[in-house]
């Protein structure tokens, strides 16, 4: 658990109760249980009412359990490796129910959704991909999974779309090509990322936007965002998976293939020159 949380219980823990003092130390001795537990899974875990587990997370500061949830699992996935995320999920599920639990958890982000919201930051980054010149797409590491797809079709779909593949010195050679009406669409998830802010800095500097997919609020990042598609990803234990981030950049796609009539006439142009070449 992040030493920063560990202190935070730390400090109430004279003023708690012997019942919420059960809660607490769960939570320590257990860090990535907590991330796939509702109030009352921790609750009986802990040996407590789930009446316990809400007053204790208000002593804490929280609103409500949830609040407390999220946070807690922010806080211990920014402080794991790749390696150690993925031995965290393998603790918290056997191997006959890891389907079971991927489901369950990216059903919970689809409900808690709010569809209506989404669509609308959607159809208007759709939009600015729309009125834009040229498309720069940005994702690192396992972000780069939902750019890749974005990229992809954007470019089948007849806009003209740059994927950053590298990071560091070669990095720039996109950058210094971005001009007025251009837009930059970065994955942004769980930490900011360098590289992506002095893309999002120079992309405004040289008129044009930026559109920021992300898991939370990145302030530093948003500031620069003319439009933010933000949404939880799931996973199992502190491992959280990119199926939602893929998803949101498909509606995407759909949402500008929508608008643009030339989407499909692309498409099927290069149908069309595939058979005339024998590569049907």
């Amino acid at each position: 658990m992040n030493s920063e949380y560990r202190k935070k219980i730390q400090r109430v823990y004279s003023r708690l109760t012997r019942s919420q003092r059960k809660v607490a130390e769960f939570i320590i001795d257990n860090p990535s249980k907590i991330t796939l537990m509702s109030a009352d899974q921790l609750a009986k875990a802990s040996g407590v009412g789930e009446a316990t587990v809400i007053r204790f997370a208000r002593i804490l500061g929280y609103k409500g359990y949830s609040d407390m949830k999220e946070e807690f699992q922010r806080a211990l996935i920014d402080n794991l490796t790749s390696s150690k995320k993925v031995e965290e999920g393998l603790k918290s599920v056997s191997s006959e129910t890891v389907l079971d639990e991927l489901l369950k958890t990216h059903t919970a982000v689809f409900q808690n959704m709010n569809v209506a919201e989404l669509t609308k930051s959607l159809k208007n980054a759709a939009k600015i991909i729309f009125e834009a010149n040229d498309v720069y797409v940005f994702g690192e590491g396992a972000a780069l999974v939902p750019a890749m797809e974005l990229s992809f079709w954007l470019n089948r779909f007849g806009k003209k779309t740059w994927l950053f593949g590298t990071t560091g010195r070669s990095f720039f050679e996109h950058v210094v090509n971005i001009r007025k009406n251009d837009v930059s669409i970065g994955f942004a998830y769980r930490k900011i990322n360098f590289e992506l802010r002095i893309l999002f800095s120079e992309t405004r500097k040289r008129g044009g936007k930026n559109i920021l997919f992300t898991d939370q609020a990145l302030n530093q990042l948003c500031d620069l965002a003319d439009e933010i598609i933000v949404t939880d990803r799931g996973g199992i234990g502190s491992y959280r998976s990119m199926a939602i981030p893929v998803i949101m950049s498909d509606a995407l796609l759909f949402e500008f293939a929508a608008i643009n009539e030339t989407s499909l006439e692309n498409l099927r142009n290069l149908e069309k020159i595939r058979r005339e070449y024998g590569y049907e």
